[in-house]
Parts: structure tokens; C-alpha cells; sequence
């Protein structure tokens, strides 16, 4: 293996990825090249600007437009991650006794 061929396949492996089950090539988190993109929009439809690839180093300024082009490309709904249930109010218990 030469150095060229060591930087080409850094960071993928052979293995089944952990959503599609895909065997062939995974990235460090088990994902195929088509779930790992999914993921990626996902994050940045969710603003999510920590953990996305995409969007490292992209000014803050930016960064909404990073968004709109994804939601413009791809639609706004989320393709991996699933949507976050929105918290039910409690029910305020009376003191009182029936």
C-alpha cells in the first residue's frame, strides 16, 4: 500500500452500515455513503452546525444559507434522524379529593 492509497481510503472501512445494512465501505460511524449524507442534511436542517461536516469552518453569517440550500435541494422533512416529540404539558393536579 502506498501513501496515496493510504489517504484515499482514510476514515472508511469495509463493514455493514448500522441504518440501510448495506455491506461495503462505512465511515467511522458505520454509515454508507448514502446514509452518511442523509445524516449530514439532516444536521443542518436542524441547525445542528456542531456536528455537521458541511457546515465546519462556514462563517455564522453564512450558515442559513448553507440551510437553505440543503431544504432548496432536498426538502425541508428530515430523511435519517427522527423528529424530536414535542413535550406534553402536565395536567395541574387539584388539591382536592373526589
Amino acid at each position: 500500500m502506498t501513501y496515496d492509497d493510504e489517504d484515499e481510503s482514510f476514515g472508511f472501512y469495509d463493514g455493514e452500515c448500522q441504518v440501510c445494512g448495506f455491506f461495503g465501505r462505512v465511515d467511522d460511524l458505520l454509515l454508507c455513503e448514502e446514509c452518511a449524507g442523509k445524516l449530514e442534511r439532516d444536521l443542518i436542517r436542524q441547525r445542528d452546525w456542531a456536528y455537521s461536516i458541511n457546515a465546519y469552518g462556514v462563517p455564522a453569517s453564512k450558515l442559513e444559507e448553507l440551510r437553505s440550500r440543503v431544504v432548496a435541494q432536498y426538502g425541508k422533512e428530515l430523511e435519517l434522524i427522527a423528529p424530536k416529540e414535542e413535550k406534553k404539558k402536565k395536567k395541574k393536579r387539584s388539591g382536592k379529593i373526589q
